[in-house]
């Protein structure tokens, strides 16, 4: 773990060294926490003392309504950071391991610390705030301009992208869930498009063509 993220901390501040205080601080500071698939990192409503950095897997982060109905936001993969946990003294979102992850928590406390001292870090946070907030449109896009068709398909080629395959272990209620609609309307936009010779259906699994 220590050495995936002396790694993190080269890539992410190349115009330092070992000596440089940003690094030696995070290795002081941080702490690096292993998250299985499935497992939460970050609940709604959970008091925020830290800012989650992915050094290894990828994060899910959803936003949850008063009824309960969850709704996909982004995923967060190597190097990237949840914002929103900077920006609220309670967790606005939920954050879940989409495949095993390894994540650097950096404490609440030290960030405007870290903000005055080091621009290296401030840069960090202003590529990461500018990174979400395209995220956040896109989102947005999807939700009022696409139809569910090019949605779906987004998601899965995202997915794909993500599990570095074609293969997708997913049932139709989890991409459903994610995409805020019903499995009945998943179920029948993966047969149309099976159809087309889109993808290939299998029990809990899609296969993009």
């Amino acid at each position: 773990m220590q050495n995936l993220l002396q790694q993190f901390i080269q890539i992410s501040f190349p115009n330092t060294d070992k000596n440089h205080p940003i690094q030696k601080e995070f290795l002081e500071y941080g702490e690096v926490v292993e998250i299985k698939s499935g497992e939460f990192l970050i609940d709604l409503n959970e008091e925020m003392n830290f800012v989650p950095i992915v050094t290894k897997g990828v994060l899910k982060v959803t936003r949850e309504d008063e009824e309960g109905n969850e709704i996909f936001l982004y995923y967060l993969e190597y190097g990237e950071t949840c914002t929103i946990s900077m920006m609220y003294q309670e967790s606005a979102v939920r954050v879940s391991a989409e495949e095993d992850a390894l994540v650097y928590k950096v404490p609440i406390k030290i960030i405007d610390n870290w903000m005055l001292r080091f621009p290296e870090w401030r840069d960090f946070v202003m590529k990461a705030y500018k990174v979400r907030f395209d995220g956040l449109l896109k989102a947005i896009d999807e939700l009022a301009f696409k139809k569910m068709d090019e949605r779906l398909l987004n998601y899965l080629h995202k997915l794909s992208d993500i599990k570095e395959s074609k293969e997708l272990h997913v049932s139709h209620s989890e991409i459903a869930l994610n995409l805020n609609t019903s499995r009945e309307v998943i179920s029948r936009l993966l047969k149309q498009l099976e159809k087309l010779g889109t993808v290939t259906l299998g029990r809990n699994k899609v296969i993009l063509k």
